[in-house]
């Protein structure tokens, strides 16, 4: 060890019993602290008021002494209804009903403004056997009336005028008729059985399956899309042999409006080459491409065009068209060989041989068909 290093370590003198040296300061600075003391702040068991309450009831809470609010903080969260008043006059005017009394009326406005519009309490306190369906007409009724009476009586275009029109019981009308089938519904709803309640969901999930089959269905029907325009592709194959219930043989299959769709351009500025207009549209299996090369030679289809204007119109429907040809009897052999499947199966005779273009259905079929085939 060097000696630096061991100066650093111990003292010339006593080495083994100096203090050892302080990282941190141990005298506190000469102002004192520096945090500023705070005086608490006392409490009070001060008396208070509820303005939402009129009996003028007196209790106590703690509240702090610097707080001078005499108001009760939650007062402001009594929120009340304001129930229309009306005067005897106007009741001998607009309000008269023929089942229904002054006193009746007036019991019943009261009972509103009690009880802030909780009709089963309303319905509960009120004497007498009507239903709560005729206690909403009545009141609703009055009031749509009552409204009605002050908007002809206020001049036009005043303010009073305005907030009377804008009142949202001055257009209401309550169906006492459809209320009580509405509650008829929920009262049938809650005497449900367990069985019963099993059978509306299962049902309910049929529906929800049922919906995104037609949603898929939709979108398959979009153009370009598989099988879009259906019945258009129906109705001009159907000279050909192809029966307008045909959907097996229909389903699936691409539709010729997509395949004339022109192929899409890029968005950009300047002149483009006509050439990239012409149609690069094939059959969706790639073991199909052989035999569509072979009707594209069949048709003395040439390997480079001439891209004018006529031409790429031309080639790309006389593509579009043989893209659907190729595809029709690629279909045409799928169906005819599980016609034959099945009629080996209901017949116990040697399955048909597999097609030279059939799709992986067609293998799926056979296979099957040799499982349930008995031996």
């Amino acid at each position: 060890m060097s000696r630096e290093v061991f100066a650093l370590l111990h003292n010339d003198g006593d080495s083994m019993h100096a203090p050892a040296v302080p990282l941190v300061p141990t005298t506190a600075p000469p102002d004192g602290f520096k945090e500023k003391e705070h005086r608490l702040i006392g409490w009070e068991w001060r008396p208070f008021e509820n303005a939402a309450r009129t009996d003028a009831l007196r209790l106590r809470h703690w509240k702090k002494n610097n707080d001078k609010n005499t108001t009760y903080t939650f007062a402001r969260f009594n929120k009340t209804v304001r129930i229309l008043s009306y005067s005897d006059s106007e009741y001998a005017t607009v309000l008269q009903h023929a089942t229904w009394t002054k006193e009746e009326t007036d019991a019943l406005f009261e009972k509103c403004r009690q009880f802030d519009l909780r009709w089963p309490v309303i319905h509960d306190r009120l004497p007498g056997s009507r239903s709560m369906e005729e206690l909403k007409e009545r009141y609703y009724e009055a009031c749509r009336s009552l409204l009605q009476a002050r908007l002809s009586a206020a001049a036009e275009g005043s303010g009073a005028a305005t907030v009377l029109a804008e009142h949202p019981l001055a257009t209401f009308q309550f169906d006492s008729a459809h209320e009580v089938a509405r509650k008829r519904e929920f009262e049938r709803l809650y005497e449900r059985s367990a069985e019963e309640a099993a059978e509306e969901a299962r049902r309910l999930e049929q529906a929800k399956a049922l919906e995104a089959r037609l949603r898929g269905q939709r979108k398959a029907l979009k153009p370009g899309g598989k099988a879009a325009t259906l019945q258009a592709l129906k109705a001009s194959l159907s000279a050909s042999g192809l029966g307008a219930g045909d959907d097996l043989a229909l389903g699936g299959l691409p539709s010729l409006a997509g395949l004339m769709e022109a192929p899409k351009r890029p968005r950009s500025v300047g002149a483009w080459l006509r050439s990239a207009d012409l149609s690069t549209k094939k059959p969706a299996a790639d073991k199909q491409l052989t035999h569509f090369d072979g009707r594209m030679r069949d048709v003395a289809m040439p390997a480079k065009v001439l891209p004018s204007e006529a031409n790429v119109r031309l080639y790309n429907s006389c593509r579009a068209h043989l893209v659907l040809l190729v595809e029709l009897e690629s279909k045409i052999k799928r169906l005819e060989y599980e016609k034959g499947v099945l009629l080996a199966r209901r017949q116990g005779t040697a399955l048909p041989p597999l097609p030279a273009q059939a799709s992986g259905a067609g293998k799926r079929v056979r296979s099957d068909a040799a499982e349930r085939t008995p031996s």
